[in-house]
């Protein structure tokens, strides 16, 4: 009795042994992870920092900063109309209406988001030169191309990663 309680307590041990170093190795492939990304967004920045002058990064921090103030209160809105949509589909006995009134809220919040980007976006447009702008919008569709496949579960393969 006495070995089988032992030989079970070793047992464990190197079970829990085994799971820490492997949390542990997760941990540094992780943190590995980390500083490749911010190394990757630093190397970005500085990028854009010879993309465009001083006075339009200030132009544009201006115009993000009335953008964030803008959609803010609209974001608050949309999680409170989500919050509402989730509640609502979850009743014991559903009201349709009220789900498709909620919808209908839901998706003109969104438009007004969109709106205030689309606004955003022309407006940063309008401060650069034709050829910052053609960059521009192709770094804007390589973005969004990247968007839709991690939209879709797709991932592009690691050596098309721009």
């Amino acid at each position: 009795m006495k070995i089988k309680f032992l030989t079970l307590a070793v047992l464990a041990i190197f079970a829990v042994g085994s799971v820490n170093a492997q949390n542990a190795e997760r941990g540094k492939r992780d943190l590995e992870k980390k500083g490749e990304m911010m190394k990757r967004h630093d190397l970005r920045a500085e990028r854009m920092d010879n993309f465009f002058t001083e006075e339009q990064q200030e132009q544009m921090k201006a115009l993000r900063l009335e953008t964030a103030k803008q959609i803010k209160p609209l974001r608050n809105q949309l999680n409170e109309l989500e919050a509402r949509q989730q509640t609502l589909t979850t009743a014991e006995k559903a009201d349709l209406n009220a789900i498709y009134q909620n919808i209908d809220k839901i998706s003109d919040v969104k438009a007004d988001i969109q709106k205030i980007m689309a606004k955003q976006h022309q407006e940063i447009r309008s401060i650069l030169t034709e050829e910052q702008r053609l960059k521009f919008d192709a770094r804007k569709d390589r973005m969004k191309d990247r968007r839709g496949d991690r939209f879709r579960g797709e991932r592009p393969p690691r050596n098309n990663r721009g």
